[in-house]
């Protein structure tokens, strides 16, 4: 038999080895389980409220409600204890949570082991990113990508680096794309591009005038505005103060384009818009950054996205 079919059995053992040690009862056949039902509360679960799964899900909110209710029945228990304004599993919730991930996980890797067979790719892919990131790279890379893979559904979800982390913990998503910094832990990571972070003004400025233009930073505990008013500091002994302070790369490039002053942000950002930037002439050095995919240990990533990030190159960051 096949490695697929196997892995099938697995899932069905899985299914009720799971409720018959948890409920002391087995799986009536007769009242399967449906995984539609099964996602439609891990993902109420997940993201805290039956409106985000419905979102989520494409449907109402009465059939995620409706939904969970049929997969209470299936089981005979108690799924949800409702509060007011806050959605909160049951101690029995939290087990059918916790393997209703890895079932719903698992049956995902079937489909697509399944699909990889023939010769087209199918099943889904999961990923995080920052918005400056999504705004910058990911249109004709994605593009390139759905149209060698048509049947892959892709689902970007969008955040800051914490929320991205939490996204990957939480299964949320398969992996994250976020720079190499800050606390790792939990994670197994793989470079998918080095580059630089650079000074910034714009292509209309003349150099001569570039020493009196003012700062746009980014929040003072971001990694890059820290390492920006150390180097300032080491080179002109005193401290950096910005003229404004914004938040996200594409936010502050967009300022920067318009002449309102220097920003410090990665090269492949300003490549986007190549006519429209200049590096700055001032006598500060560039920091070097790395873009990394990080999931979590031990975690084996599907097919699709391996495929995603063998092939990560987009032309944005192509020298």
């Amino acid at each position: 038999m096949s490695r697929s079919y196997h892995r099938f059995l697995d899932l069905q053992k899985l299914i009720d080895f799971n409720y018959r040690l948890s409920y002391s009862k087995p799986m009536n056949i007769e009242d399967p389980i449906s995984l539609v039902h099964l996602k439609y509360f891990c993902d109420a679960v997940r993201l805290g409220g039956l409106s985000a799964a419905a979102t989520t899900n494409f449907v109402t909110q009465s059939a995620i409600s409706q939904g969970i209710t049929k997969l209470e029945k299936s089981l005979g228990i108690t799924l949800l204890a409702h509060h007011p304004n806050r959605l909160r599993p049951t101690p029995e919730g939290e087990f059918t949570f916790r393997q209703g991930l890895d079932i719903l996980k698992r049956t995902s890797e079937f489909k697509q082991e399944v699909a990889t067979k023939g010769s087209n790719l199918i099943g889904d892919l999961d990923f995080g990113c920052t918005y400056s990131f999504a705004l910058a790279v990911l249109p004709g890379y994605l593009k390139r990508f759905r149209s060698d893979h048509p049947q892959v559904r892709i689902n970007c979800n969008l955040g800051r680096n914490e929320e991205i982390k939490r996204m990957v913990k939480s299964g949320t998503t398969d992996f994250g794309i976020l720079p190499d910094e800050g606390d790792l832990t939990g994670f197994a990571k793989r470079d998918i591009y080095k580059g630089k972070l650079h000074l910034y003004c714009s292509s209309q400025i003349p150099k001569k005038d570039h020493k009196k233009l003012g700062f746009i930073l980014a929040a003072s505990h971001s990694q890059e505005t820290i390492l920006l008013k150390d180097a300032y500091y080491k080179k002109f002994g005193k401290p950096l103060v910005g003229i404004l302070e914004a938040n996200g790369w594409t936010v502050i490039a967009n300022l920067v384009a318009e002449g309102m002053g220097i920003g410090y942000f990665p090269d492949y950002i300003a490549q986007q818009r190549k006519e429209a930037f200049q590096i700055c002439n001032l006598p500060i050095e560039s920091h070097n950054y790395t873009l990394s995919a990080i999931y979590p240990h031990g975690m084996q990533l599907r097919k699709s996205s391996e495929l995603f990030l063998a092939n990560f190159l987009p032309e944005s960051l192509k020298r």
